[in-house]
């Protein structure tokens, strides 16, 4: 998430993946958000065990935590924090959906970051790339290949570059004003905060291949289970 420091971009600050409160987005998107974010939450929390709980609250932290570390572009007068949304769908799968519209709300509330007004829109176009990485991951497990750096580093740029091709999107179709100048400002400095993301989830699968892979099966092994038992039922 890039935030600028020219005055241009001062108010809205849509260099952020985050979309700010205020008359960026038309209404219907507005409200068309919050209905899919619903839609999305329920979906994430269907069947939600409770151990579940204390991860899906550790990975929230996370995510919200991680937003507070800015790191400068090279090459432009930004900096940057990684999104980690590619993370929370790799180790929580559909759990995402729960952690990820949380996380916003609180850098939202306490942050000023993002807003109330586009929470909706803004969890849509975190969590879906967070689904992404998910079933991406989840697919390669499937396949019989074990968890390596290789995938989670595809995998967590996927994550980055899914989430600003959503933001885009919503810009175009939604904005209340033509944001394509700063659209295309936007596009570049997230290769950088994709590279980085790769590499962070690159090492954490290798990590936690090696120290408890069982946090990287846990999701297919869940999702083959729940399959099993709507058959049955």
């Amino acid at each position: 998430m890039i935030f600028a420091s020219c005055p241009l971009t001062a108010g809205f600050s849509l260099f952020a993946v985050h979309i700010p409160d205020g008359h960026v987005l038309t209404s219907t998107w507005l409200i068309g958000g919050y209905l899919l974010a619903g839609i999305l939450v329920v979906m994430g929390s269907w069947r939600l065990r409770d151990e579940e709980i204390p991860q899906v609250a550790l990975l929230t932290a996370a995510f919200f935590v991680v937003s507070l570390i800015h790191v400068p572009v090279p090459g432009l007068p930004t900096s940057a924090h990684l999104l980690c949304n590619g993370l929370l769908g790799v180790v929580l799968g559909r759990r995402a959906a729960l952690a990820i519209p949380l996380g916003l709300l609180l850098q939202a509330v306490l942050l000023q970051h993002g807003g109330l007004t586009t929470l909706g829109v803004n969890t849509c176009i975190m969590v879906l790339p967070a689904l992404l990485a998910w079933q991406m991951f989840a697919g390669w497990q499937k396949l019989g290949h074990d968890p390596n750096f290789s995938v989670g580093l595809v995998v967590g740029g996927a994550a980055v570059m899914a989430t600003v091709l959503l933001l885009c999107l919503t810009l175009l179709l939604g904005g209340t004003s033509d944001w394509r100048p700063l659209i295309a400002l936007t596009v570049v400095p997230h290769l950088f905060i994709a590279a980085v993301e790769g590499l962070v989830l690159g090492f954490t699968v290798r990590f936690l291949a090696r120290v408890k892979p069982d946090m990287l099966r846990r999701q297919v092994i869940m999702e083959n289970t729940e399959c099993t038992a709507d058959a049955l039922s």
